[in-house]
């Protein structure tokens, strides 16, 4: 190669080279702005969401989980999962994440249902859960959404009271006993 030749095909190779550098930095404040989303996210739903590990291990408890659970999440983060529940649940949990990883039969991802969990002060409360699965890279984790419906239950608990005084009163009136 000529001098000439040579200084012309650095300057290209340095074009390339800065081209790249621009897109490593668009690519880098995407991939940051979408973390800062789903950080966001997490901070500001209402629900709890817990991520855990095929192993049961708590990965993330974001803020509603901490005010459900009363734990914080600097806490619970590392721990297994069945610390949220009571028993017989919590000496159960861990047979049912390996039989799901051995058969791949679920048994609740996908689908939402009412469970009991318990709080760090010991206090045991109903709750729906809706649990769904995910694969990142090279593992499989699980995302817990979990609501608190403590209220809902005593309010049912009250309208059925006073549902069944209604009836009684009612078969009253009209000479039933």
């Amino acid at each position: 190669l000529t001098r000439g030749e040579l200084i012309e095909l650095v300057g290209a190779l340095q074009q390339e080279s800065d081209a790249n550098h621009v897109q490593q930095v668009k690519t880098i404040e995407t991939l940051r702005d979408s973390e800062e989303r789903l950080l966001t996210i997490l901070a500001t739903a209402v629900e709890g969401i817990i991520m855990i590990d095929e192993h049961g291990i708590i990965e993330s408890f974001n803020p509603a989980a901490e005010k459900i659970f009363g734990y914080p999440a600097a806490e619970i983060i590392g721990q297994n999962i069945k610390r949220l529940m009571p028993e017989p649940y919590r000496r159960e949990h861990d047979g049912y994440i390996e039989n799901y990883r051995h058969s791949g039969h679920a048994k609740i991802i996908g689908i939402g249902r009412e469970v009991t969990g318990q709080r760090k002060d010991g206090t045991v409360f109903p709750m729906d859960l809706s649990v769904s699965e995910l694969h990142l890279a090279n593992r499989r984790m699980f995302t817990g959404f979990v609501r608190d419906i403590t209220e809902r239950k005593e309010a049912e608990k009250v309208l059925l009271h006073y549902a069944a005084l209604v009836e009684f009163s009612d078969d009253a009136i009209i000479g039933k006993t």
